[in-house]
């Protein structure tokens, strides 16, 4: 009974003897009685992780378990702070006085720590362009590095020296942002960092889409891209035939999947506010003409084709690289914006409409 108990101790000691993980010590002098504080920089918060009060010879040490990835910390005496890059088992070692804390290169055991305090003097030190320029530098020497990523987020007077949607910035994020999605993807900054970047770009496409249907609508006579395309009768219809009132353009096939679920969806919003005066154009992109035909003789809403299908004139118009689409128009011919979900237009019409 004594032997196993003794062997589970020593198991125990044994684990956390194993247990891997980062030192740092040294001196500060000047400091004697102040508490100098550990923290660690995550991606959303900052959190202390141990303190001490500084001795009369500025002696301290602090050991804490190795982070996954290369993270940031920093050792924060009264408002003088030092940023840190840990990375695995490193030891690091630093000696110096109080008040040069937040400047000191000369950190040993960690070049990208003395790297990243470099950046920081840079800032403190140099006009925001020519500071820019050497982050620049910084960035595209080793986008991977923590040094990389922490150049992309200084800030300034409060404001972020590189902006995510400027474009002669946003290479920089690419950068960082595709190396560390290639060679750390599970690491929670490889992950904010991609999506950030991916969600600009999105969002600059959509402006760019809204911007060239403005214009579109700025250079016609009409208030907004006139069209004309026949029904499943051969009959022609044009869009201005539905100036002053409020209606919806929709791009859809028969074809397209979950068709049948979205028509009745789309058929909901017609009974419900075709009574107030809501009117639909629906422009089919089917290629298989009698498939659509079948089909767009049970709707109540005009319904037109060409033989081009999302090749065709209306398509490009209105800028559809995809189905369904749906624009909603106000009385005045104005495009009250493009929509994808039936909540959010349902609310949108009525407002129209009232």
């Amino acid at each position: 009974m004594k032997k196993t108990c003794f062997a589970g101790i020593f198991c125990l000691v044994l684990a956390s003897c194993s247990t891997p993980s980062f030192h740092i010590e040294g001196h500060i002098s000047g400091a004697e009685g102040k508490k100098l504080y550990l923290e660690q920089l995550a991606l959303n918060n900052t959190a202390i992780l141990d303190s001490l009060i500084l001795p009369a010879d500025g002696s301290f040490r602090f050991k804490q378990p190795s982070p996954e990835f290369t993270e940031l910390y920093r050792l924060r005496l009264d408002k003088n702070m030092l940023v840190l890059a840990i990375d695995s088992t490193e030891h690091l070692r630093i000696n110096v006085s109080a008040d040069s804390l937040s400047v000191y290169i000369g950190v040993e055991g960690s070049e990208q720590t003395n790297h990243i305090t470099a950046l920081r003097n840079s800032l403190k030190e140099s006009s925001l362009e020519e500071h820019k320029q050497y982050a620049r530098r910084v960035i595209l020497d080793d986008p991977r590095s923590i040094v990389a990523y922490y150049a992309l987020f200084q800030q300034k007077a409060g404001k972020f020296v590189f902006d995510l949607y400027d474009k002669t910035d946003r290479p920089y994020f690419s950068a960082v942002a595709t190396a560390w999605n290639a060679f750390m993807p599970d690491n929670p900054r490889s992950k904010a960092v991609y999506k950030l970047t991916l969600d600009a770009i999105q969002q600059e496409r959509q402006e760019a889409n809204r911007e060239a249907m403005r214009q579109f609508i700025a250079d016609s006579e009409n208030s907004f891209l006139d069209f004309s395309l026949p029904d499943e009768n051969g009959k022609i219809h044009y869009l201005s035939d539905l100036r002053g009132k409020v209606f919806v353009l929709e791009f859809s096939a028969i074809a397209m999947e979950n068709s049948s679920a979205y028509i009745f969806a789309l058929r909901d919003i017609y009974n419900k506010y075709n009574p107030r005066g809501l009117e639909i154009f629906s422009v089919s992109a089917d290629t298989n003409k009698l498939l659509w035909e079948d089909s767009a003789e049970n709707l109540p809403w005009i319904t037109v084709r060409g033989e081009n299908g999302m090749y065709e004139d209306a398509f490009v118009q209105y800028n559809v690289q995809q189905i369904p689409t749906l624009y909603l128009f106000n009385k005045q011919g104005e495009i009250v914006g493009r929509y994808t979900d039936f909540e959010a237009l349902s609310k949108a019409i009525d407002s129209c409409l009232r």
